[in-house]
């Protein structure tokens, strides 16, 4: 990662493990200034001691993004210790299986509170201080479903299509301002994403598909803070093939419906 990430002012939310706290490591060996945003404080507390052993500095704070005011809380934590925000990164996000009419109205209201209402509060909350800098990114942590629905993942994949169109038009509607405004799109990641699914699911549930790390889309994401650019696809080839699933509806769906339900497994 090149040297204008130094010193950069970074705010992650759901920064306790996965791609969040990757991203924070990846970061911080630039020697980033982090602020970290999640619900448990003990593994964000054991994140920013990683950051500061890479050469990083870090800021905790609990954080539930489906609260508008603890996003806010997070940011200005970000300006009052460093006196800036460069980067908001919305990574925050959870999954449960459910076909779409079993789905309780609990469900669908958690699932779109946290992942795309506190996608939509960092939008809301990083823009008017980065306009005021003149300067800043903010990037949402999506997903390869934002551009096709999976059986069994409906809500998660909404709340994720969701996220990359409040992206798609903040992305013009700040356009010339300074403010440039990302989407990134992993696919099957090794992070404790399934095993959140499977424990709000009741059965176990497994991704399909290339897995890749969490460390190398975290090094994605850094190439991203340094270089602006509208999408970023860690693997490549699922871009395409979404574009693929979109052009041929009909038989993308008798292929989906073929590779996953005799594995049982989602991608």
């Amino acid at each position: 990662m090149a040297n204008n990430n130094v010193q950069k002012v970074v705010v992650i939310t759901g920064a306790s493990s996965g791609i969040g706290a990757a991203t924070a490591e990846a970061l911080a060996k630039a020697g980033a200034k982090l602020v970290l945003g999640a619900r448990r404080l003990d593994k964000l507390q054991a994140v920013a001691a990683r950051v500061l052993e890479l050469g990083g500095q870090a800021e905790v704070m609990v954080c539930d993004v489906g609260r508008r005011e603890q996003v806010k809380a997070l940011l200005a934590l970000a300006q009052s210790r460093f006196g800036r925000v460069d980067v908001a990164i919305a990574n925050a996000g959870f999954g449960f299986v459910a076909r779409v009419h079993d789905t309780t109205d609990e469900q669908m209201e958690e699932i779109w509170r946290v992942n795309l209402l506190g996608t939509w509060y960092v939008l809301a909350e990083a823009a008017p201080l980065m306009l005021k800098q003149r300067q800043g990114h903010i990037i949402a942590v999506s997903s390869v479903v934002a551009r096709r629905g999976l059986p069994g993942m409906g809500p998660y994949c909404m709340t994720k299509a969701g996220q990359l169109s409040l992206v798609e038009a903040m992305r013009v509607e700040l356009r010339g301002s300074g403010v440039y405004v990302s989407s990134v799109h992993p696919g099957y990641t090794q992070t404790e994403f399934f095993q959140q699914v499977s424990r709000r699911s009741g059965s176990t549930v497994r991704g399909g598909g290339k897995m890749q790390s969490a460390d190398v889309v975290a090094q994605k994401i850094a190439s991203l803070v340094e270089r602006p650019r509208p999408e970023l696809w860690p693997l490549k080839m699922l871009r395409w093939a979404t574009l693929l699933t979109a052009m041929l509806p009909g038989i993308s769906d008798a292929a989906i419906a073929k590779s996953m339900r005799p594995r049982g497994r989602l991608s």
